[in-house]
């Protein structure tokens, strides 16, 4: 009898969920060069549920017929925050989730689900991402037996580490876009003393995130300008949508110059954890800020700024840095870490 390998990409704002078939997975000998494709899939407004189970139970109803009898023997969900142990409480979500408490009410194997990391996820992907799903911002010169690391802005800010296994990475969890965020210059040396006035603790991710967006807009209007974005007519969800399309389009000065002050944050957080990762087989940027703000990366100044770490720049300007442009990355990433286990539970 046949069955099903199920995963899900769990973020603050949406939540993927897809079916796969193991065959599907090309899970020998570590896996294959290009995406999976879920069987059915279906996406989900995070805050619109409780928690994941709801979720899940709605798809799999929805797509009982699909299943045709077979069950699911595996599931692995990439979650947006720290995983201890079977369980994770959402960075950016109201919600705890429970690995065991899943199996538990679906009836599977106990051992069969398994929470990672959404970046931990989303590492697994670039595996199977195909060339033309990156945007190069810079070629340089790839180590073939060197590590990489990922750097995610979006809801949050995600960040993971990749380990060179042969000719793939294994992603290690990291929580780094909770670490302090240290001023490059003068400007943004009055960023952080505007956001002390509000967080006791100023992290990368309170600027390297859609919330972080706002902050540097409001940041460059302290002085009482007045910005039409900022109207309290529209709602602060989709304010970084907002500012970062009035200023791709040019209809905002101040849309511009904070979309600018971002993507050099960015910049410099970026050759930090290149240094940090040693990572000589690449820099990739995920996460659903990046590939909608592209023209802000592929400049000249971001660049420049990437690798702006005094005696290290020769190294840093030979890191080659690619954006991911494939949004399901992590729910591939998800499928191939159910893969690998898939054989255990049949």
């Amino acid at each position: 009898m046949g069955h099903w390998v199920l995963a899900g990409d769990i973020g603050g704002t949406k939540t993927a969920v897809g079916l796969f078939r193991p065959s599907d997975l090309g899970v020998a000998n570590g896996g294959r060069k290009n995406p999976p494709v879920p069987v059915v899939s279906g996406r989900y407004k995070s805050c619109d549920y409780e928690g994941l189970v709801p979720i899940l139970a709605e798809f799999l109803k929805a797509h009982a017929s699909d299943l045709g009898g077979m069950p699911v023997s595996v599931a692995t969900f990439g979650v947006a925050g720290p995983v201890i142990g079977s369980r994770s409480e959402t960075t950016n979500l109201p919600w705890t989730i429970d690995a065991d408490e899943i199996a538990s009410f679906f009836g599977w194997a106990q051992g069969s689900v398994r929470l990672i990391n959404d970046l931990v996820a989303m590492g697994w992907g670039i595996n199977l991402v195909a060339p033309e799903d990156f945007a190069t911002l810079r070629e340089g010169i790839p180590d073939p037996g060197g590590n990489g690391v990922l750097v995610a802005p979006g809801t949050g800010l995600g960040e993971a580490f990749l380990l060179r296994d042969g000719t793939f990475f294994r992603p290690l969890p990291s929580e780094g876009g909770h670490a302090d965020w240290a001023p490059f210059d003068r400007e943004q040396a009055l960023l952080l003393e505007y956001l002390w006035k509000t967080y006791p603790h100023v992290s990368v991710e309170r600027i390297l995130s859609g919330p972080g967006l706002v902050h540097i807009l409001r940041f460059l209007t302290r002085d009482g300008s007045i910005e039409p974005l900022l109207s309290p007519n529209i709602p602060e969800e989709d304010l970084p949508a907002r500012i970062s399309a009035a200023a791709l389009e040019g209809q905002s000065k101040l849309a511009v110059r904070t979309l600018t002050l971002f993507s050099l944050i960015l910049a410099q957080e970026v050759g930090n954890m290149a240094l940090k990762g040693l990572a000589t087989g690449g820099v990739f940027l995920g996460g659903g800020i990046p590939g909608k703000v592209l023209p802000f990366l592929q400049c000249e100044p971001f660049l420049s700024r990437v690798a702006q770490k005094g005696r290290y720049r020769s190294l840093l300007e030979k890191i080659p840095v690619r954006v991911l442009m494939d949004e399901a990355t992590p729910l591939f990433g998800a499928a191939l870490e159910a893969g690998i286990r898939a054989d255990r539970f049949v």
